[in-house]
């Protein structure tokens, strides 16, 4: 079952395959905290005020390749590879 990021009962982001991808994406958002309980507990991860992950219907539009790929992970995958262009200074 896909999960997606809801604030105030609102759907707010496509639907994901787990919800360690709704927590990546909502972390690359600027929506999660790290909050520490005490000195002896290690922080905890929380989502900002009025925001929740839950299960959700696919989404419709999100078509998968034959390789169960959707178009936006197969487009985060092409950016995280992408090399940078040698700087004019690195070939000198």
């Amino acid at each position: 079952m896909p999960y997606a990021l809801f604030a105030n009962a609102t759907k707010v982001s496509k639907a994901f395959a787990s919800k360690s991808d709704v927590w990546r994406h909502a972390e690359e958002s600027g929506l999660v905290t790290e909050v520490g309980l005490g000195e002896e507990d290690p922080p905890r991860r929380i989502l900002d005020m009025d925001y929740a992950i839950k299960e959700c219907a696919p989404d419709l539009s999100e078509k998968k390749s034959e390789h169960g790929m959707s178009e936006h992970d197969i487009a985060q995958i092409i950016a995280a590879c992408r090399v940078s262009p040698p700087s004019a200074t690195a070939a000198s």
